[in-house]
């Protein structure tokens, strides 16, 4: 009689083996924090240092500027690419939830699609994976990322 292979477990509870809240993602979250409170203040060059130059940017692939935008350079300009699609955009910034290397942004998005004037407002949980102190990895979560692409369509 031959044994059954085991089972792959449903989940693999990681976090049980790491602090939620330990020195790196207390640094990660201030530099997340310290470069958006200067961003607000008009300095966009601040925003920018905290990225790797390696960092990809992920944005929702039903949008006309989704995919995976790889280094520094494009990551700047899929999110300018990103901007030019609206006239109109307020975040509405709510929490800052920081574990280990990742730190969640957590938001309401109201926007104005300059194309056909659609408005829309949607939460969106921007993930920021850090390294030895920059981000490497930046990607939106959008709740609804179809009613964003059909705003967008007009």
């Amino acid at each position: 009689m031959s044994e059954s292979p085991t089972a792959e477990p449903a989940m693999v509870l990681d976090y049980r083996d790491f602090p939620a809240f330990d020195d790196t993602a207390q640094a990660n979250r201030k530099i997340l924090t310290d470069a958006l409170d200067l961003l607000e203040q008009g300095d966009h060059d601040a925003f920018w240092a905290i990225f790797d130059p390696e960092v990809t940017f992920y944005e929702a692939s039903c949008l006309p500027y989704g995919g995976a935008h790889e280094g520094l350079e494009a990551t700047k300009r899929g999110y300018a690419f990103l901007c030019e699609h609206f006239s109109g955009m307020h975040a509405e910034f709510e929490a800052v939830l920081a574990s280990r290397d990742i730190v969640i942004l957590y938001q309401t998005i109201t926007f104005e699609v300059a194309a056909n004037g659609n408005t829309g407002t949607l939460p969106v949980a921007e993930l920021f994976r850090f390294r030895d102190g920059k981000v490497i990895e930046w990607r939106a979560h959008y709740f609804d990322a179809c009613m964003v692409a059909n705003a967008l369509k007009g």
